[in-house]
């Protein structure tokens, strides 16, 4: 294969997902910090990849190694796409000055020795650490959301907790809140009306699809119905419990009672403190978690 449509397949199999993101940045924080290379590099070697430093352009496996060197370049620059997003987030501290990622693969045929011209390089910081004493909700979305499968998840809902996180991570806790309880009941809606739907229940169809219903009046009429024997079979599937469907009906309860404090008749305040709003967020992941498993099963 010519070394022009060996670039030219190499570059058209690379993609770097939100998936892979994510899991780069699980992999980083549980790592500690270090050299980003050598992070890097352990990362593919757990995925039984590597990058070669030359490619026999004659070899008759070369589709396989343009592919699965295709996968270590897309897993690399994953890698340092999580780096900067976790600095960004105020998750990483770049404890170094940054280098360059530039790939330079040697590609030989029986008329053509010399490299592959690739159109791909980063930027990353050498080395990254932790912040010293750590002790809060994590602020970069895909960490905070481990545990959800964020590939089922709305991704209005996504966005309102990334919202509600770049709020908390600048102070702005009032506005943290209220983003936050906007995620709730997207994820209580969404969740009910998955139910209803899988339960044939008219009744938390008609309060569901309700635009003049109360939020309390849909998560009350949900966790009501799956209650019911139908219901509890349903849970099961799930792997959930009616009493963690009881508990994300008492954190959104007091999420919604903070949010109304936007409302002025209700408190004529608009102050919300570090420590409550990050009680509410640290749970967060636990109850949305349920309620995804639960409509996801559905």
């Amino acid at each position: 294969m010519q070394q022009q449509e060996a670039t030219k397949q190499l570059e058209g199999a690379m993609h770097v997902t939100r998936e892979d993101i994510a899991r780069g940045k699980s992999f980083i924080l549980k790592s500690g910090g270090g050299k980003t290379e050598e992070l890097a590099d352990r990362w593919l070697y757990e995925q039984n990849l590597a990058i070669p430093r030359k490619i026999d352009g004659e070899a008759p496996n070369l589709p396989d190694v343009l592919a699965n060197l295709a996968r270590a370049f897309s897993l690399r620059l994953a890698l340092y796409q999580a780096v900067w997003e976790l600095i960004a987030a105020g998750e990483l501290i770049p404890a170094e000055p940054s280098s360059r990622w530039q790939p330079v693969i040697d590609y030989n045929t029986q008329r053509y020795r010399g490299g592959l011209t690739l159109n791909i390089g980063c930027a990353y910081p050498s080395r990254i650490e932790r912040p010293p004493l750590v002790n809060e909700p994590p602020t970069d979305p895909d960490i905070f959301l481990q545990g959800i499968d964020c590939k089922t998840l709305h991704p209005g809902i996504r966005e309102a907790i990334a919202q509600a996180l770049g709020c908390f991570r600048r102070g702005l806790y009032m506005p943290a809140t209220a983003m936050l309880a906007a995620a709730a009941e997207a994820s209580w809606t969404e969740c009910g009306g998955a139910v209803a739907k899988k339960l044939a229940n008219k009744k938390l169809e008609s309060v569901v699809n309700d635009p003049l219903a109360s939020i309390n009046k849909k998560v009350s009429e949900t966790r009501k119905a799956l209650d019911q024997t139908d219901g509890r079979v349903l849970l099961k599937d799930a792997g959930q419990h009616i009493a963690k469907v009881t508990d994300a009906e008492v954190w959104t309860a007091t999420l919604r009672d903070r949010r109304n404090a936007l409302h002025w008749g209700k408190a004529k305040s608009f102050v919300a403190d570090h420590s409550e709003t990050g009680t509410l967020l640290m749970a967060a992941p636990l109850h949305l978690g349920t309620l995804e498993a639960i409509r996801a099963a559905c």
